[in-house]
Order: C-alpha cells, then structure tokens, then sequence
C-alpha cells in the first residue's frame, strides 16, 4: 500500500472560499468573455435558463494548493467534497471550500481521470487514460489498483464513470474503440456482463462519459456525444432515453447524478449550464454561459448531497453550489 496523501492548512487569504449574500462576479485571472457574454443574453432570451447565486463558490485557476486548472469531477462523501483536475489532484475540501488535504493520481500526463465514486469508505477512480481503477482510503492511501488496457471483455480502453451497488458490483461506463459500452464486474473485479456498442439506437452509445445508479436499481448513463441520457435496468434493457423537452436538446452532457426521487441532474458542457430531469422527462435549467456568480463555462462534473447541487464550473476554475430548490 502507497501513502500519496499530502496534508495541508485551510487556504486564508485571497485563496479563501466566498460566500454569497448577492449576485456578482467572481475574481478570476483575467479572460476574454466577451463571446460568452453574447451567449449569455441569447440564452436569457431563449433558453428557458436562468441565473440563482449560488450559496458558496470557490476557487481560481493556478496550481497552488486550493485553486483549480480544469475541475473534471466531483463528489461529495460524508460532509466532504473531493474534486479532480487536469493535473491529477484530488484535493478535498469541506462543504464550504476551505481545504483539508490532497493527494494525487500516479501519473497524469496521458490524461486526467473524469469521475470520482465512494463504496465501504473507498475513494474509486476510474483513471481513464490509464485504462485502470483507483481505489483509495479517504485519506489518501492506495490501497487497490486494478485494470488493463484492451477492448476484450475484462479490460478496458477509457474508463469513465463509476458506481458500485449495495452487493458491491461495480457498474463502469467506457468508451475507445470497440469499447462503447457498460462493463459490470462482481466486488472481486471479476467480469460479470457487459451492453452496448458503437452507434445511436437504443443501448449503443458514442462516448459515455458517466453513470449514476437511482432507485429501483436503474441505471442512467450520459450518452454524450449522442447528446442524451438513457436509462437501463442492471442487466441492460433500455428503459428511456432523455434527449428534449419543450423545445430544449441536450448538449454534450458530460456528468450526472440521480436523486432518490429519480430525478437526473446533468452537467451539460455544450450549453454551459445544469439540467433538471424530472422523472415524467420534464427538463428544468440552472446557468447560462459567462463568469459570474451562477453562471457556467463549459462544466463537467455534478453531484448532490444534502439538499445541495455541487457543480465542477471547469472552464472557470472553481466549484459552484446551489439549494436543489434552485431549480423550483
């Protein structure tokens, strides 16, 4: 077992989280948004969004401890919000964004792991680029590290998203060639079954990017590149599939979570902006694209936790939440 944890001191200072008692901007390094700002208003106008200060926001784009180049993924594990960002690091912080310790993945020059899971006290990476899992102590500690590349049932190209279920199976989405596909392996990381393929009909798939399991033991997959979310049972019959509503189409959704209402919530990169899903395929929108206070640019990472939406802005450098009642 490998200890790759790195303590550290709750940031002070300009590195300090914001809380938000207002709409505003928020202090990053200095971008053009100008193009961003056009959106924004053409979505006011169009896109059935809107903007709600979020209750907490933090972060800026850098490389010190605290601050974020590309937040990737999120999750939040007993009262604790780990992120992952294109250099590799986890670091994790409380539910308002003062930071407790970070550690990173082994390498990270061929790429960044895009999800981050939680199963018997284990922090589960599914390290794409290395076609491999992760599975660390909360701490920080490596104490498994499974996977080989290949497009044969019980290896995997890119792994992306992960959940494990109450039995311990663990449900991994993927994409690479000959690899469009869901792979289940039983606790003990033997290979179970697996569904999909390349293409656009019911149970194929163009580059998931993540899953989440919701009630019923249902299984909800980003379909991304297909710009759609599909339902599954465990075994792989297709269920649904969540693309429009009133007009409005999915774009690139790239994360997800289920509520225990069964409700999706999704981080859409191509509108820059969180998507409600309701059960009866209602959609409800969170965002527009710009650089203030609940607005987006480009996320991909969702998760909920205790009444709250935690969303990974990546292409602002920072992490934004909102009360679910934010999309009423």
């Amino acid at each position: 077992m490998r200890l790759a944890q790195r303590e550290r001191f709750p940031l002070k200072g300009a590195g300090a989280p914001r809380v938000d008692t207002r709409d505003g901007e928020i202090t990053l390094k200095r971008r053009t948004f100008l193009t961003l700002a056009a959106g924004s208003v053409l979505a006011a106008c169009s896109g059935g969004s809107r903007m709600v200060p979020p209750v907490v926001h933090w972060g800026e784009e850098g490389l010190r401890d605290g601050a974020f180049l590309h937040p990737r993924a999120i999750g939040v594990h007993e009262g604790e919000v780990y992120v992952i960002d294109k250099t590799g690091r986890i670091q994790v912080f409380t539910t308002t964004g003062e930071l407790l310790r970070i550690w990173s993945t082994p390498r990270y020059d061929n790429g960044t792991p895009t999800a981050i899971a939680f199963h018997d006290d284990r922090v589960i990476i599914p390290d794409t680029h290395y076609s491999r899992i992760l599975e660390y102590s909360p701490a920080g500690e490596l104490l498994d590290e499974w996977g080989s590349y290949g497009s044969e049932t019980d290896r995997f190209i890119y792994p992306t998203g992960l959940r494990r279920d109450t039995a311990g199976n663990y449900f991994i989405s993927e994409y690479g060639e000959n690899a469009e596909r869901v792979h289940v392996f039983t606790r003990d990381h033997v290979f179970a079954r697996q569904w999909g393929s390349h293409g656009t009909e019911d149970g194929q798939f163009n580059r998931a990017m993540a899953l989440d399991l919701g009630p019923g033991g249902k299984i909800y997959v980003a379909d991304t590149a297909n710009h759609r979310v599909q339902v599954f049972t465990k075994d792989g019959s297709h269920v649904i599939t969540y693309q429009q509503h009133g007009g409005q189409t999915l774009k690139y959704p790239h994360d997800l979570c289920v509520d225990e209402d069964a409700a999706v919530y999704v981080a859409e990169y191509g509108n820059h902006r969180i998507t409600r899903i309701a059960p009866d395929g209602a959609f409800r929108f969170l965002g527009m694209p710009g650089r203030a206070a609940g607005a987006f640019n480009a996320p991909r990472g969702v998760a909920i936790a205790d009444g709250k939406v935690y969303v990974a802005d990546t292409d602002n450098h920072r992490i934004q939440v909102f009360p679910v009642e934010a999309f009423a």
